[in-house]
């Protein structure tokens, strides 16, 4: 019978260290949407909080020494024909990586304020930063 062990540890608001027989991750988000960086690469699940239903993929996959030596030339020439059909593309949705740096924005603004880490003003210069950089941009 498999032993299992898992342990997560809640470091700061919205990050998570969790420990398990496989090694050692950091998840980083809130309910609804995380980001996990573990040995075997950089793993988004996005769900709805309380349902049970999520979905999980790998943004940048992490393979084992062992199984790039065994792979043949026949899967080599599949996977470049099936990396040509999507172009490059990472696997992350744009509203996805959209959802995840304002979630990791608001969580690292709430846990910074909380330590007494930020100036007094940072809004405020925050929104006077941003405004001047659309200008510049011509929105």
């Amino acid at each position: 019978m498999p032993i299992r062990f898992r342990r997560t540890f809640k470091i700061l608001p919205g990050v998570k260290i969790n420990v398990s027989k496989g090694g050692i991750s950091v998840s980083v988000g809130t309910r609804g949407f995380h980001l996990t960086f573990g040995k075997h690469g950089v793993r988004q699940t996005i769900g709805i909080p309380g349902s049970g239903l999520s979905e999980t993929s790998y943004l940048f996959k992490n393979e084992p020494e062992s199984e790039k030596g065994k792979e043949s030339d026949e899967d080599d020439r599949k996977r470049k024909r099936d990396s040509d059909d999507d172009n490059g593309a990472v696997g992350c949705f744009p509203w996805g990586c959209l959802l995840f740096i304002l979630v990791a924005t608001v969580v690292g603004y709430f846990a910074a304020n909380t330590f007494d880490l930020l100036p007094p003003n940072y809004l405020s210069d925050l929104s006077e930063q941003l405004t001047r950089w659309l200008q510049r941009a011509g929105l």
